[in-house]
């Protein structure tokens, strides 16, 4: 019973690596990209999700040091204990500050669009305590709540996208720009990089893929990733060719914006547009759960604790310490504000300690090997020992 209890299989991994993807991005994008990218808003696009391929190969890299251990347990035997300990820190600061920008804004759509009565702190609270009840019983739990809630919104999105292709009135906005800036490309890229998020907790997740998976499951990786980058690039084709690039930069949720165009007359709700961001909850629900497993999973090797009662006294505490952080942003800029500091820090912090993780990892490998020495030589067996260890004699 423990193999199928621990495990996920390698479908489970790939959608919860695209859930991660889509956690931040799905309200706001691609207002960002537009407003500092101009016409190159394509080029900047293409360049955040080259750079996620690269991200995504080189969490692999790390992955593959020892796919029976997660990252923190590498990290524990190739470190020194203060490196070890201020890595800890800053991934767990890093993942703390993703669900606190996700569920501000959840909480901001919700109140903006639908529920302009009810109290923030209700909206996320809910939102919150879903997220710590699904990551309450472990990851294969999680795994399968991904399985049986992302894909069905995943796909409707995708259809509500397709009804919105009639409302497209500005059709030149939707082609890449051939005068290409290499400034605004590059700082586009940079600031619309948290589309792309997700991926980071790749060496996390991979002890959890039996090993005869593994290799399927990266696979599956880089389908996330193109299936991830796809969508955004759907996103964004519509929304800007339904709002147009000026317009948009004055909308804080333009994807939200342009699905109330969606109007179908005969149904009980109408607005079918506006019901799918409702779905989309899910999508911060899963992002939510993923970090809270994450984090608990970061700070529970630090500590020396792998008990399951410690593991949910750790979900529940984080999940207090985020409502609670999240209750002191005042408005959406602040949230806006957190995105523009948190990104620089995660893509140097993505790209920046997988070469240096792999190089300690392997300069360490091969020190044990010089000490142990050579193999000494296999010892030649005599005709007579070879019949007696066949037993013939």
């Amino acid at each position: 019973m423990q193999e199928t209890t621990r495990h996920i299989s390698p479908r489970q991994y790939a959608l919860l690596e695209l859930a991660g993807f889509l956690g931040i991005g799905i309200f706001e994008f691609p207002r960002a990209l537009v407003s500092t990218s101009g016409n190159n808003a394509w080029w900047g696009f293409l360049l955040s999700w080259g750079v996620a391929y690269v991200g995504v190969w080189l969490l692999l890299k790390v992955a593959y040091v020892d796919p029976r251990e997660t990252l923190f347990g590498m990290a524990r035997r190739i470190m020194p204990d203060y490196v070890y300990w201020g890595f800890g820190v800053v991934d767990t600061a890093l993942h703390i500050l993703l669900p606190i920008i996700s569920l501000g804004q959840f909480g901001f759509v919700i109140v903006t669009f639908f529920l302009p009565e009810t109290p923030i702190w209700m909206v996320e609270l809910t939102l919150m305590g879903i997220a710590c009840l699904v990551a309450w019983w472990e990851l294969p739990a999680l795994a399968r709540s991904t399985e049986m809630l992302f894909v069905p919104t995943m796909m409707i999105s995708i259809t509500l996208l397709a009804l919105l292709v009639p409302h497209v009135a500005d059709a030149y906005a939707m082609l890449p720009s051939l005068n290409v800036r290499l400034m605004p490309v590059a700082y586009g890229g940079l600031r619309t990089f948290y589309i792309f998020i997700g991926f980071e907790v790749i060496p996390i997740l991979w002890p959890y893929i039996r090993r005869q998976d593994q290799p399927q499951a990266r696979r599956y990786t880089y389908y996330a990733v193109t299936g991830a980058g796809i969508f955004y690039a759907i996103v964004m084709a519509v929304t800007v060719g339904v709002e147009n690039p000026w317009y948009l930069r004055h909308l804080e949720w333009p994807g939200v914006s342009a699905l109330r165009l969606i109007d179908v007359q005969g149904l009980i709700i109408n607005k079918l547009g506006l019901l799918i961001v409702v779905f989309w909850g899910v999508v911060s629900l899963i992002f939510i759960s993923v970090r809270l497993w994450a984090i608990t999973h970061v700070i529970l090797p630090m500590i020396h604790r792998r008990t399951i009662h410690w593991y949910r006294g750790m979900v529940l505490g984080l999940a207090v310490l985020i409502f609670l952080l999240v209750r002191t942003v005042p408005n959406i800029a602040v949230i806006d504000r957190l995105t523009r500091f948190m990104v620089p820090l995660m893509v140097g912090f993505v790209l920046g300690y997988p070469p240096l993780f792999i190089l300690a990892a392997v300069t360490i490998q091969s020190r044990r090997r010089r000490r142990r020495g050579p193999a000494p030589p296999a010892r030649r067996l005599s005709a007579k020992q070879r019949r007696e260890r066949l037993g013939f004699d």
